[in-house]
């Protein structure tokens, strides 16, 4: 069994291991480098299929001895253990070999296995989550599946060496059967109502080595659509041979419409083949409904989803534009437009103008803001939903918000620094008394390398009367001998009473990523609850649960 050197960076890459991002203030790399977090990857299936959990490389895929005509299969689990989304680019089979060195020699991708299948889909796996997808063995023919045959999995953190899993399994009895269709999809697109579509020809046939019998062929929607069964119906198929039925559109009413083909035959698993149909029904052009279209842009980019960097210096937060001006309706009739904003937890904005075709609101914390637009022409048909989605992503690589459920209540957000151990409502405190950016009372502490400023924290955004927003940053916090654990803490300002509990906010960010939410409720006027507190450079975050020294 080969895995090639891919398995060896499986291997290296499974712990959620730190990466040195390498954030100099100037030039090179110094004591001001910062961590970032990074993704891990593990997998394994049933043992009984050959997984050795106590060595990776002495595993393969086993389906062993299996009936033609039957299905062998099990579920293969991959797992992401790291601290950051990890990248699966992709899970195909393939013919390769290897030297004797084990590197790759020659590889073969097997885009369609008559016997062998898999539906695993590549995509980004969130750290702490698993992905499970299934193998499939189906033999045609009562003969073992062909040497060198490798599932490959490729991810971010092994690209120039993939992971290469051997697959053995081997067939036993009698030729069987294998119906397939071209197409096996028919999408006949946007017809009007009463028209007919053109005749779709439909090319079934038979893969597999054994004799193919068909007999009944079916349609489940008459109304919308017409079939024709031609050579297909009652048929005999030796290897290679095809047939053809017809299908048609005609739709009668408005709106989305689907059918199946059905074919009943001796396929062992697939019995009955199903042939999709779909089309849409649609009525003269005067009259129809209007169509949304939308858009966001900020920080120069126009787009469905996009990532902004975000900061908000003396309250200068950036600002999203939604565009409407897209939309339009079939029979040139004047439009009105609505939009509905929702919010990440802890913001307080609101779009400038919800009827306008381009409103805008501020990006005041880190999170989703999606817009959806609904227009309504003169006769008073509306539009299907539309929404446009903007991402608001820190780019200080420390950042702390603060927002609470009830105004009439004054909540402050402090930060004692590390490093030195800060002292509440002292120059190792960050807060409104002294590190209000633009603000009064006070001088902005200098904390970490003297004269330095991006190792300093800021009040950005400070909140009396409302419900916050809140935060304080720091750009780029300082290496040894300043670093260790910061410690958050919130102060219920006797000067605003509420008194009832009233519930709270914090998001803790580190290198643009909301890494902790923490929710709790203050009651106690003039009381200090400590959240959490934080230690730079590794990320590591643990919870305080209101009591000071946060043990």
């Amino acid at each position: 069994m080969q895995f090639g050197n891919g398995m060896r960076s499986i291997i290296e890459c499974s712990a959620a291991a730190m990466l040195i991002a390498g954030a100099a203030l100037s030039g090179g790399c110094n004591e001001q480098s910062i961590s970032a977090l990074r993704p891990g990857f593990d997998i394994s299936w049933p043992a009984e299929f050959g997984f050795d959990e106590a060595d990776l490389s002495a595993s393969a895929m086993i389906f062993g001895q299996v009936t033609t005509g039957t299905v062998s299969n099990f579920e293969v689990i991959i797992s992401n253990p790291g601290r950051a989304t990890l990248d699966v680019e992709a899970i195909y089979l393939a013919v390769a070999q290897f030297d004797e060195n084990g590197d790759l020699a020659n590889e073969m991708i097997l885009e369609n296995h008559p016997e062998l299948s898999t539906n695993a889909v590549p995509g980004a796996l969130p750290d702490g989550t698993t992905y499970t997808f299934e193998m499939r063995y189906t033999p045609l023919y009562g003969v073992a599946l062909e040497s060198d045959l490798h599932l490959v999995v490729r991810h971010e953190l092994n690209s120039d060496d993939p992971l290469y899993i051997p697959i053995i399994g081997e067939g036993f009895g009698e030729p069987v059967p294998d119906i397939y269709s071209k197409p096996s999809f028919v999408d006949f697109g946007v017809l009007e109502i009463g028209d007919t579509s053109p005749d779709a020809d439909v090319a079934v046939g038979n893969a597999g080595p054994g004799l193919l019998s068909t007999s009944t062929v079916t349609l489940d929607d008459e109304v919308n659509f017409s079939l024709e069964v031609g050579s297909v119906a009652n048929g005999a198929f030796n290897l290679g041979d095809v047939g053809f039925l017809t299908v048609r559109f005609h739709p009668q009413s408005q709106g989305d419409h689907t059918g199946t083909v059905s074919i009943a035959s001796n396929d062992p698993d697939e019995d009955p083949y199903s042939i999709q149909l779909t089309g849409v029904g649609d009525p003269p052009a005067l009259g129809k409904a209007p169509i949304a279209a939308c858009q966001v842009s900020a920080g120069g980019q126009t787009g469905q989803t996009i990532q902004i960097l975000h900061a908000c210096p003396s309250g200068n937060c950036p600002t999203a534009v939604w565009d409407g001006s897209g939309s339009s309706d079939p029979s040139n009739l004047p439009l009105s437009f609505s939009w509905t904003l929702a919010l990440p937890s802890g913001s307080s904005t609101n779009l400038s103008s919800p009827s306008s075709m381009t409103p805008s609101a501020t990006l005041d914390v880190g999170g989703t803001y999606s817009a959806t637009l609904i227009v309504t022409n003169s006769n008073g048909q509306t539009s299907q939903p539309c929404t446009a989605t903007v991402e608001a992503i820190p780019n200080e690589n420390f950042r702390v918000e603060l927002s609470w459920q009830n105004s009439g209540d004054d909540m402050d957000l402090h930060l004692l620094r590390a490093q030195p151990v800060g002292t509440p409502r002292t120059d190792g405190d960050c807060y409104y008394g002294n590190c209000q950016t633009g603000g009064w009372g006070g001088t902005t502490p200098d904390w970490g390398v003297s004269g330095v400023t991006d190792d300093d924290p800021a009040l950005d955004l400070d909140d009396i009367p409302g419900v916050g927003p809140e935060n304080i940053n720091i750009p780029q916090p300082a290496g040894s001998p300043y670093d260790g654990w910061y410690q958050v803490f919130v102060h219920d300002y006797p000067g605003s009473v509420y008194q009832p509990a009233n519930p709270v906010t914090v998001n803790i960010y580190l290198n643009g990523i909301l890494q902790q939410t923490y929710n709790f409720s203050i009651a106690g006027e003039d009381s200090d609850y400590y959240v959490a507190k934080i230690e730079w450079p590794s990320g590591a975050i643990v919870p305080c649960n209101g009591l000071a020294g946060c043990p």
